[in-house]
Order: C-alpha cells, then structure tokens, then sequence
C-alpha cells in the first residue's frame, strides 16, 4: 500500500465532523503512526490512542508506533492520551487500499481539575484600598504539575453594577493589576481558574473598599499626550488625582460654591461646551449646548453664581446665565460693538459682576463692571498697551483681581512678555501691582514669566495662579501667595503643583 502522511503540532487540533461515505461494498484503509514526547525525538510508549468515529482503542508499542487496520474510508480523528501530557488530536481522510500515517507530537501536561483559587489579597471586605491596586490569590490546585498549566481569569463588578469586567485572560500568574478606581466605592472580584480538562473553577466572590474622596481645595488643568486633562491636589501639591480621563481638552475647572460639583469646558462636541462632574469626576453633565466661544474665549469664559444655582459665561458678543441644569438659558447684556465677551466672574454678594471684552486684536481688552441683571455698565479698567484679562472678585466684593502685560508689547500672536496680577478698588479705581509687591528676590516674579488667571482662596487670605514662561508653548505651574496687598513685603509667593494651568480654589 502506499502511504498518506498527516503530521499533528503541539496544539491540538479542532475535531473535524464525520463525513464518512458509505458504499457498497465497504472500502477499507488503514491508520498508522508515531507518538513522540515534546522534545520531538522521543517515543512514548503506551499512549491510549481512539478515533472517532470508534474503530478500534490500542496503545502504542515502545517505539511508540501503532497501527489501526481495516478502516472503513471516511474522515476520522485520532486522539492520542497519556498521563502526564495533554491530549492531543489530529484529523485524517482514510482512502481506499491505502495506509495514511500519522506523526503525533504530544504537549506537556495533564488532565486534572484545579483547586478553587483561595486566600485573596486584599482580604475579602477589606477597606482602604488605594485606587490603583494589584490582586493577589493562592493556586490551591494539588496536582504536582498544576501550576504549569492552571490558567485564570479575574473578573470585577463595581457595587450597583451586575455586569463584571474580565480584567486578565488566560493568565498564568496569581496576581493582576486593576487601576482607575474610584474613591468610597465597594468592589467585587472573583478568580476562575481553568485546567487542561478545560473544567472550570470559581473563587468565592471577595469584596474590598476604596480609600475615602480627599477633599482637596484646589483644581487646575494640566496636558497630557497633547490633551488638557483636570486634576485636583491638596494644599501642598504632594497628593494629585486625575478626574478626567479621554481623548478631548477639558479645561477651566471651577469649584460650585455651594453644592459639590465642578463645571469645566471640554471641546467633545467640538464648540467648547460647560460641563459639570462630582468632585471625583464622575457623572459627568453637559449644561451648555450653545458653546463658550468668542474673541479670546476658547472655552474659558464663564463662572458660577454665589449660589451655584446657575452659570455666567460668553459667547461671542453675549453674557449668557444658564441654570446648572441646563434651563433657563438667559440674555444678561451685549458686549460694546466690535467686542466679544470672554472671562468673567460674580461678586460673592451676587450683586456684581465683572466682564472682560476682547476684540479681534486680544490686545484690544478692557473689563466691564455691572449690576447682576447687566445694567449700570462701565469701565473698570480700561484698553492699554498690552494684553488685559481673568478679572476675579475678591471676597469681600470691593476689589478685583485682574493680570495686565506691562511691556505693552502686542504682536499677531497674541504673545505676553510680562503679565502682572493688579488688585483695584472698585470705588476708588486705585490698583495695587501684586506681582511686583515685595522686596525679598525668593518672592519676586522670575523674569521672562508671565502671571495668569489669578483666584483668591476661599478665606481671602492667599491668592493662586499660574506662572508660565513667556515662551510660547511653554508649560505653567501653579503658585501661590498672600492675599494681602496693603503694604505687604513679604508675599511668600511659592510653587505648588509643577505642571498646571488655570487654577480654582474651593
């Protein structure tokens, strides 16, 4: 007879369907072959080797060769086993008058069900879980071999939520990573382990708690992979939590005075829109469908009521009051003619409020005051060489805080050189130059820099902004320094957080 050769690799191959075609009379073939150990070189002897269809089970001889004559013709598959490897199957076409061979390499292994996976780490209900954290459990399987060829998945669900998310496949190892938690919130995971038999094993189901929401009192914005993203940090800059996380600029992060939430802008419907999410970022709100747009304002226009009931921002030539809900979209005032509506800001008292207006040159900008309802509009401080903007009430509602370039350089770019933070008085109009207020070199503004978007704390005491170099393109960092203009020398300006913009303190 003549010989067919089928040769079978260290996976095993999918079971073929029987497609035997019987005639008459039976044609018959045979089946023959070789079983060698993983290394390829080395036979096994008394492997059980079966097909299916059923013909006939033999074990191979110490060669390990075997033969199966007197095959009907068709499609089989032939299934070699032994302990201590894993089964292994290969697919043949059995032909009339003819011997077809089969080559079968097995795999190291065996078939045996794992023990349920134990002793989690963290323990089951533990709490104060941090919000990136690597779980580990105990391979309880008792075969010798067992860990060669156990694999597991780790699933987890958040409390509220049935659907688990599979956060490793087919792993080898007892231990996985999960990050991206969110503060106060319970989680449920459970291990399933797997053996060569392919039966499955499950853990129990282990809990763990995540670690409180700090209350943080300051927001800023700061790039990441070419994307401003909002973050929150404590007093000192050394504890910093990431709030978003997605692939749009979301920037200009404001505290709700009031009700535990933050507005911010992000460009995800292209128009800079405002956006609001809880202070761990999550449930998110679109409030604006008209967008924070204007000369100068990409987004960064708008501020939030006393009572952080409702939203003030521009768009184009309009000073726009929504309600944080999204209702109550209202006109307040229009900006003076060639001049759109950017930054502003509500006294604390609710009464006032003050308007920057930029025209198509950003050094054409000069900040408006005015009543609540937008009547009474005037000049607060008026257009001068060099770019003007981020007025900022103070807490007491008689003075405003406010940056000015005072090289009264003005180019294309729209480039600042040496932007200053002056404070005036809204009565008298007397200012203050903050920026340049001290006689001690360590609290100087470092030349080439530029200071920007100036808040003050909540108590009034410090105030936080932004410096930046005046390069463009360059990175800002988030400082601070005393409140307190009146003849203060020592300021004690210092850095908090290296990298960020547009700060906002609870």
């Amino acid at each position: 007879m003549r010989l067919k050769y089928v040769i079978a690799l260290l996976i095993p191959l999918t079971v073929m369907s029987c497609n035997e075609n019987t005639v008459t009379p039976t044609l018959y073939g045979s089946i023959s072959g070789t079983v060698f150990a993983p290394d390829g070189k080395t036979p096994v002897q008394g492997a059980s080797v079966t097909t299916n269809p059923p013909t006939s089970a033999i074990a191979t001889g110490s060669d390990g060769s075997f033969a199966i004559k007197q095959v009907p013709v068709g499609n089989y598959t032939v299934s070699v086993s032994k302990s201590g490897y894993a089964q292994t199957s290969v697919s043949v076409a059995v032909t009339s008058d003819q011997t077809v061979q089969a080559v079968i390499f097995l795999s190291s292994g065996s078939s045996y069900t794992p023990g349920a996976p134990t002793n989690p780490f963290p323990a089951d209900q533990a709490t104060g879980q941090p919000l990136s954290l690597t779980l580990s459990w105990h391979d309880s399987s008792s075969a010798a071999s067992a860990t060669d060829t156990t694999t597991f998945n780790v699933y987890i669900y958040q409390s509220g939520s049935t659907i688990p998310q599979l956060i490793a496949s087919s792993i080898r190892d007892t231990t996985a990573t999960v990050s991206n938690l969110r503060f106060n919130t319970t989680y449920f995971w459970q291990v399933v382990a797997q053996g060569t038999d392919t039966v499955k094993v499950n853990s129990s189901v282990w809990s763990f708690t995540t670690i409180p929401l700090p209350d943080d009192p300051l927001v800023f914005a700061k790039e990441v992979n070419g994307n401003y993203q909002i973050f929150s940090s404590d007093s000192t800059g050394s504890t910093i939590v990431r709030l978003t996380n997605d692939n749009y600029r979301d920037w200009w992060p404001r505290f709700n005075p009031r009700h535990g939430t933050i507005a911010f802008t992000s460009d995800a419907n292209v128009d800079p829109q405002i956006y609001t999410m809880n202070l761990d970022g999550s449930d998110i709100f679109q409030v604006t469908t008209i967008g924070v747009t204007g000369y100068g304002n990409d987004g960064i226009g708008f501020c939030w009521s006393p009572d952080g009931a409702h939203l003030l921002y521009g768009h184009n030539n309009v000073l726009y009051r929504i309600d944080a809900d999204g209702s109550n979209l209202t006109q307040i005032v229009t900006a003076p003619a060639g001049m759109d509506f950017s930054e502003c800001s509500y006294s604390p008292q609710g009464d006032k409020i003050v308007a920057l207006a930029v025209g198509p040159s950003l050094y054409d900008s000069e900040i408006y005051l005015m009543n609540a309802d937008g009547s009474d509009t005037t000049v607060l401080v008026p257009d001068t060489p060099g770019l003007t903007a981020s007025p900022s009430f103070s807490i007491d509602g008689q003075e405003v805080l406010y940056t000015h370039d005072v090289s009264g350089y003005e180019s294309n770019s729209g480039r600042m050189l040496n932007s200053h933070i002056f404070e005036i008085d809204i009565n008298t109009r007397t200012t203050i130059d903050l920026s340049a207020n001290t006689q001690y070199a360590a609290d100087s503004k470092p030349d080439g820099t530029n200071d920007l978007y100036p808040r003050f704390t909540s108590d009034g005491a410090h105030i936080v902004f932004e410096n930046a170099p005046n390069t463009p393109g360059s990175q800002g960092s988030i400082w601070m320094m005393n409140g307190n203009a009146n003849g203060t020398l020592d300021n004690n300006r210092h850095e908090i957080v290296s990298n960020g913009v547009m700060p906002d303190w609870k």
